[in-house]
């Protein structure tokens, strides 16, 4: 609501200025300066539009008298105020953003918790002493992945909402991953599972990517790996059956993938 109080006198504001003072734009010093205006203004807005996200108030009056005081070099504050407020300003914000991100890291984990124990009275489904839970899809024939194997792996992850982070059958290629740096919920669900066979793993936040933000998961998260165990490569496999990606797949692996790979 904030922002919206933000953003409207702001617009009020702009609009009696370039009623008032409106330059037409002829000259490319004049096209120039403008966008050098226009940038300006974009930075403020937007860092207005933030810090108001955070609750933290701004008057939006004082904002344009320091900017055009600081055009003319008239600053009713000295340098050194001007960092000491700034400072100020920025532990606060960052005192709110702490606090928020420990109410949603406690939300998540939260969240978590009942999922997997809702899910554990499933009949199908597995509960391992590490907190991992397992239910097969369908049934498997080969061998069982070691903790040094490298696999053939189609998967689907996602989160409790049902956000999906990755997806292999997507970019209609599996993934080789070598065990060791899975993450470790998935190694152990893997290690479970045969040659062919499909699995649910429900991996909680500790087995999964812990109490930081990882690209598109959240903090604390619980998260769920829909598997395809397709192969447990042997030596030369690998080489055997890599294939080489076109361009286009390439760039869409680097923009969209999240690969389960172990948090650093």
């Amino acid at each position: 609501m904030g922002n919206k109080k933000i953003s409207i006198r702001l617009f009020v504001f702009i609009c009696l200025v370039s009623h008032s003072f409106a330059v037409e734009l002829k000259t490319q010093v004049q096209k120039e300066s403008y966008s050098i205006g226009a940038s300006t203004g974009s930075y403020i807005s937007n860092q207005l539009f933030e810090q108001s996200e955070f609750g933290a108030k701004v008057d939006v009056e004082a904002v344009i008298d320091g900017f055009v005081d600081a055009l003319k070099k008239k600053q009713k504050l000295t340098d050194e105020e001007i960092i000491t407020h700034l400072n100020n300003r920025a532990e606060t914000l960052n005192k709110i953003s702490q606090e928020r991100f420990t109410q949603q890291l406690n939300k998540n984990l939260d969240e978590g918790k009942k999922y997997l124990a809702n899910n554990a009275k499933n009949k199908k489904v597995v509960t391992t002493k590490s907190g991992l839970q397992y239910e097969m899809i369908s049934e498997g024939k080969g061998e069982k992945p070691k903790p040094e194997s490298i696999v053939l792996i189609h998967y689907k992850g996602s989160l409790l909402d049902g956000t999906v982070f990755d997806n292999t059958y997507d970019r209609k290629t599996p993934a080789h991953l070598s065990m060791i740096n899975v993450v470790d919920g998935l190694q152990e669900g893997l290690m479970l599972m045969k040659e062919g066979e499909k699995a649910r793993l429900v991996i909680p936040s500790d087995l999964a990517y812990g109490n930081s933000d990882v690209q598109a998961i959240p903090a604390g998260s619980t998260v769920i790996f829909d598997v395809e165990l397709v192969k447990v490569m042997k030596p030369g496999d690998v080489n055997n059956t890599a294939k080489p990606l076109s361009e286009e797949t390439k760039q869409e692996v680097a923009k969209e993938t999240l690969k389960p790979i172990k948090k650093n």
